[in-house]
């Protein structure tokens, strides 16, 4: 039975703080809004980005082709090693 009269007391002590802390918000100040509006830092532009990864690409592929063409060519070769047996 306390626990219950407990209960009720603290629920009751939250609801009117929470009021007072609503009645606050609504008349400290009336004329500012509630939420400050977002403003953006630019407009992106696409085309400028899409140009961008175009070129990227393009770059990539040259560094693979030159890539291509040392390992074809022989002077860089690529070994496999394994592991010992014992090892692990």
């Amino acid at each position: 039975m306390r626990s219950l009269r407990y209960l009720n007391g603290i629920l009751t002590v939250l609801a009117v703080l929470l009021g007072l802390q609503l009645w606050t918000s609504w008349t400290t100040s009336p004329s500012v809004d509630m939420a400050t509006p977002a403003y953006a830092q630019g407009i992106p532009d696409a085309g400028a980005q899409r140009a961008q990864i175009i070129d990227q690409l393009k770059l990539l592929n040259s560094n693979t082709a030159e890539l291509k063409a040392l390992l074809l060519s022989g002077k860089a070769q690529v070994k496999v090693i394994l592991p010992e047996q014992g090892q692990k």
